[in-house]
Formats: C-alpha cells, sequence, structure tokens
C-alpha cells in the first residue's frame, strides 16, 4: 500500500505490520460501497489487533472468506477496511476417535473434505461453491444445504466456537468435545449472524463417519403436487435419506440435468447406509414414488454432479440470477408456496420439503423486479411463512428491506448489537433492522 497512511491505518499498520495492508478497490467493493483498505491477518492475533484499531477509530469493518456470500444482506451505509481471514487456514486438531474437529474459520470446506475422507468422515456443510466458501463465511451467512435433512443445521454441527468481538476480544463457547457443560451456547449468535456481532476465528464441529455406500434416486413428476406428495411420504414414511430436493425443470436445464422436461418437477433422493439397509430404502422409496405415477431411475456416477448442482445453483460466477430469495413455511405449505410463486412469474425453485426451505431464482423478471419480491412476499405471508431475498439489484436494496422480520424480538436484537459492538463498526446496517 502507499505509504501515504492515515493516521489510523499508519497505527494499525505499526500494530500489525505494513505488509498485511493493501488499498481497497472495485474488486473488493461489497454490493457497491468500496472500502479504501483491505487487510489480510494470518492469525487471531492480528484480526484482534486490527479490530482493537478499527474500534477506536471508528473505522467500518466487514469480514470476507471466499466471498460466495457478499450479495446476502441490505447495503453497507459504510465501509473502512475489508478484513480478508482466507489466511487463517488451519486445521487446529482433528480427533478422528471422537468424531470431533477444530479449524480456523477461513478453511474452504473443500479443503476441509480432503481432510476428513482420509479418515471416512465428513462435515454436513454442504454449501454452495465449497472451493471457496470458508467455514467462518459459511456460518455467518447461516447457510444449510440438502445435507440439512438428516444432519440438521449448521448450529447443529457446531460445539464450540471463539469469536473475535469488534473491540478486538476474544470471546469462546462450548468446547472441543460433543457433550458440553450446560448453559447458553453464545455460538449460536454468530451462525447466522452475518458478522454483525463478531468475527468468527475458529469453530469446534461434530463429524459424521461416511455411509458405507450410497445411492441416489431421481424422480420426474408431472406437478409439483406429485412431486411434493411423494416427498412428504418419503418424509411420513420409514426411509431416512441423506437429502431430499425438489427442483424445477428451469433447475434442471441450468445444471444440465438430462431427463426432466420442460414444466416437470423432480425429486431427487440421497440414500446412504449398509447393503441390506439401503436396499431396503430404496425399495420404500421406489413404492413411494411409484405411487405418484412418476417416472424414476438410478443415479450412478452423476448423482455427483446433480447434488454440486443443486447446492451450488443461483451462485455460480457468471449465472447469477436477478434476483434470489430464501423461503420458509411449513412442509405441508410447500406445495402451495410453490403455486403461489409461479402464478406471477415462473421462478427456478430448489425446495427442501422435509424441513420447509426453498429457495426461488428468477433469472428473467419481467417489469420492476420490487413488484415481484412484494407480491411473492405476500404470499408467503398468507402461508404464514417468511421470503428474505438473498439477492436483487442494488437500486431495489435501497428501497427494501431484504430481511424478511419484524418480530417483538428485533429489540432483543438490537440489544446485543449495542452489548457486542457499541461503536456500530462491524456490517454496519447490513442485518435485519439495519443493525
Amino acid at each position: 500500500m502507499s505509504e501515504d497512511l492515515t493516521p489510523p491505518l499508519q497505527r494499525l499498520a505499526d500494530s500489525i505490520g505494513p505488509d498485511l495492508i493493501l488499498s481497497g478497490g472495485a474488486r473488493d467493493a461489497i454490493d457497491g460501497v468500496e472500502p479504501s483498505t483491505v487487510v489480510s491477518p494470518q492469525n487471531t492475533e492480528e484480526l484482534c489487533k486490527l479490530l482493537s484499531v478499527a474500534d477506536r477509530e471508528g473505522l467500518a469493518v466487514a469480514p470476507r472468506g471466499g466471498g460466495t456470500q457478499l450479495a446476502l444482506g441490505n447495503r453497507l451505509s459504510r465501509l473502512d477496511i475489508v478484513a480478508d481471514i482466507s489466511g487463517l487456514n488451519r486445521v487446529v486438531q482433528h480427533n478422528a476417535a471422537d468424531l470431533t474437529l477444530v479449524v480456523e474459520a477461513g478453511i474452504s470446506l473443500n479443503s476441509l473434505r480432503e481432510t476428513l475422507a482420509a479418515e471416512g468422515q465428513f462435515l454436513a456443510l454442504d454449501a454452495p461453491l465449497p472451493d471457496r466458501a470458508t467455514i467462518g463465511g459459511t456460518l455467518a451467512a447461516g447457510v444449510s444445504g440438502p445435507l440439512k435433512w438428516q444432519y440438521g443445521s449448521a448450529r447443529d454441527l457446531v460445539i464450540g466456537m471463539k469469536v473475535a468481538q469488534a473491540d478486538g476480544r476474544i470471546t469462546q463457547s462450548g468446547g472441543n468435545v460433543v457433550k458440553n457443560v450446560s448453559g447458553y451456547d453464545m455460538a449460536r449468535l454468530h451462525v447466522g449472524g452475518l458478522g454483525t456481532l463478531g468475527i468468527i476465528t475458529e469453530v469446534s464441529f461434530k463429524l459424521t463417519p461416511m455411509p458405507r455406500h450410497e445411492t441416489t434416486l431421481l424422480a420426474m413428476f408431472d406437478s409439483a403436487d406429485e412431486c411434493l406428495s411423494a416427498a412428504l411420504g418419503i418424509f411420513n414414511g420409514g426411509v431416512m435419506p441423506m437429502a431430499l430436493t425438489a427442483f424445477s425443470s428451469g433447475v434442471a436445464a441450468r445444471i444440465g440435468q438430462d431427463g426432466v422436461e420442460q414444466g416437470e418437477y423432480a425429486l431427487a433422493v440421497r440414500l446412504g447406509g449398509r447393503p441390506r439397509t439401503l436396499r431396503r430404502m430404496e425399495n420404500e422409496a421406489f413404492f413411494v414414488i411409484r405411487g405418484q405415477t412418476a417416472r424414476v431411475e438410478r443415479l450412478e456416477d452423476e448423482a455427483s454432479n446433480l447434488w454440486t448442482g443443486l447446492a451450488d445453483f443461483g451462485h455460480s460466477e457468471g449465472e447469477e440470477p436477478v434476483v434470489s430469495a430464501r423461503i420458509g413455511v411449513l412442509p405441508s405449505n410447500i406445495a402451495r408456496a410453490i403455486e403461489a410463486l409461479t402464478e406471477r412469474e415462473e421462478p427456478a425453485l430448489v425446495a427442501q420439503p422435509g424441513y420447509g426451505m426453498m429457495s426461488a431464482h428468477w433469472f428473467d423478471v419481467d417489469g420492476e423486479p420490487e413488484a415481484a419480491i412484494r407480491s411473492s412476499r405476500d404470499a408467503i405471508h398468507g402461508l404464514g411463512g417468511t421470503l428474505d431475498v438473498e439477492r436483487a439489484p442494488l437500486e431495489l436494496k435501497d428501497t427494501l428491506d431484504v430481511w424478511d422480520y419484524t418480530g417483538e424480538s428485533i429489540e432483543i436484537m438490537r440489544n446485543l448489537k449495542a452489548q457486542y459492538d457499541p461503536n456500530g463498526i462491524l456490517n454496519p446496517n447490513r442485518f435485519t433492522g439495519g443493525i
């Protein structure tokens, strides 16, 4: 960086060294807001020094890992420093015998998968773009993929966490064993908190053994009702899939999945276990699916590409939709939600029927995107659900709160923000209610 540093940045350079400080630019912008500076700490101590200086000087900081979730959230009200935490990427401890793991937050999901695969284990986080997505960013964004069906959300996998607070202090909750002492699980504040209360630096996880064998069934239906009926039949039956995902023909066409015709809906069922267990689950799933007069096939080598395509959908660089939304309703209302969303314009839909989550992606929006979002949000509200906007044109973010939450707990959230970040330097305005 230029030697002409402002006094606050000079004090930061004196604290952590000038080599970690670079000039910011358009490539570092978050929703069009450019930082003046990018700082790349290589360990927790350097990150804490960065935050301590920023807090004293009133400099706004946005953490960045792999940059896969930067479109999420409201536009920042101000931004001085991007804290690039990708240098915090070590495996701190892997206790294979106890199925536990401790890692720094900047490690990528793919790098971690390779480490765990050698021990026949995996972490059930299948966030988009795993070659770039980091552990810290995935947790901060609250991202869960198809594997949530059996293994739970990101919150359920975390057993301990270290967080750098806005003033540079480190807080720790939980531990390195699956069963921890009772008390408040403070780590849950930061999962889905979008880095507004602190920056995750280290995480302890519980792991899962890889299944002995896997298979994927892909069924095609003439309508969303038939597809979701089959999904709920599996949901309520004796089959425990690793993942259960429904998607529209628009998704199939964009991820290159053959066999799904225009207007159809597909259901992907991922099963894993010992051979006899796997055969039983396959037979039961076939029975439920064929009860809806669907075409069904077993995928072999192509199954991996299908699940990767579904997890990445709507996030791949150069293929981003105009508008994306994350929708939550009761599992029994997924079919009605699809019907409501497709009345106006036909989005590409990926649904997780087992836990009532769905992502909708509009690649072509006739007229005003805001009208599409507001009408869709009203329809989802009519079903008792919520619709958060994950991606939208910048001008729309200036007029619409992307977060669909106005409940009573917003005051609790604001009080937490005031306690953890009293000077408001961490991702200001990016979270719900302008937090």
